[in-house]
């Protein structure tokens, strides 16, 4: 059962039918969100970024057959800033970088389970790949953006901002500053990705992101600032834990993640985890 923690006064949980209202500032609602790259079983085995469908489709049943339900981060962000309710025992599933299996793999199988996702692309590859002709393949190839609208159109992914072309290790670590890079310049340089980011996914007639999910999960307070400075209202982070929900803004900053390692069972990564959000740890 979700563990909801008054700590206010009072003291108590307060819930309605299969839903969880708030009533208090202090309320936290501990939240297991997974972090998947890759669906595919086709030149890869399984890794610590690569699942295979099947391994996708037993970790949904896992969470259908325990009562569980996915919310996106325009969920969280609803019941953050205006009250609305969240549902009884949630979980957020997401997807970074934008592969193309994500489409061809992920989104059937979630539609066939009546779940949500959220899916981060990077947006230069999202521009390769649909400008390009050699598309469609299960380990390499990335999400075109015709392909990107019919998933957020379907209500199944919720599209965020994983940056334009940050997406490297080289010649800086994700997006942080690059060493000897002046304070100016990296800001505008951060902002100018972004806004392309943005830029693009506006022009595919997607709801504009109101989340930065962030390359390699590398942050800072440097960061942090630009992202809000931006209008950013939430963050992802490769943090490893549960998400811990408040009536704070500032609960939407660095939202924890835990990583789907392919060389593992549906029970053995998800039952820690759903624990934990159980203990509120």
């Amino acid at each position: 059962m979700l563990l909801i923690c008054l700590l206010a006064a009072a003291g108590i949980c307060v819930s309605h039918g299969n839903v969880q209202q708030a009533s208090a500032v202090s309320e936290v609602i501990s939240i297991p969100v997974a972090m998947y790259h890759s669906v595919t079983d086709e030149g890869k085995s399984p890794g610590q970024y690569v699942i295979s469908p099947s391994m996708l489709e037993n970790d949904l049943k896992y969470l259908s057959e325990r009562g569980y339900h996915t919310v996106t981060v325009t969920d969280l962000v609803a019941y953050v800033t205006a009250g609305t309710a969240l549902p009884e025992k949630p979980v957020m599933l997401t997807f970074d970088d934008g592969y193309y299996n994500n489409y061809s793999n992920a989104y059937p199988l979630l539609k066939q389970y009546g779940m949500r996702a959220v899916l981060s692309p990077v947006g230069t590859l999202t521009e390769q790949f649909t400008a390009s002709d050699d598309t469609g393949h299960e380990v390499w190839s990335y999400c075109t953006g015709a392909q990107l609208k019919e998933m957020s159109d379907s209500g199944v992914m919720e599209i965020q901002n994983h940056s334009y072309d940050f997406h490297s290790l080289s010649p800086r670590r994700g997006c942080l500053r690059k060493s000897g890079e002046d304070k100016a310049s990296y800001q505008e340089t951060f902002l100018s990705d972004t806004r392309r980011a943005q830029e693009l996914f506006v022009s595919l007639e997607i709801s504009e992101p109101v989340c930065y999910t962030y390359p390699y999960g590398a942050c800072n307070d440097e960061t942090d600032a630009l992202v809000k400075q931006y209008g950013f209202v939430a963050t992802l982070s490769c943090e490893e834990g549960v998400a811990h929900i408040t009536r704070d803004p500032a609960c939407l900053t660095g939202i924890r993640r835990c990583n789907r390692d392919g060389c593992m069972t549906s029970e053995q990564f998800w039952s820690g985890l759903l624990a934990q959000a159980e203990k509120g740890d």
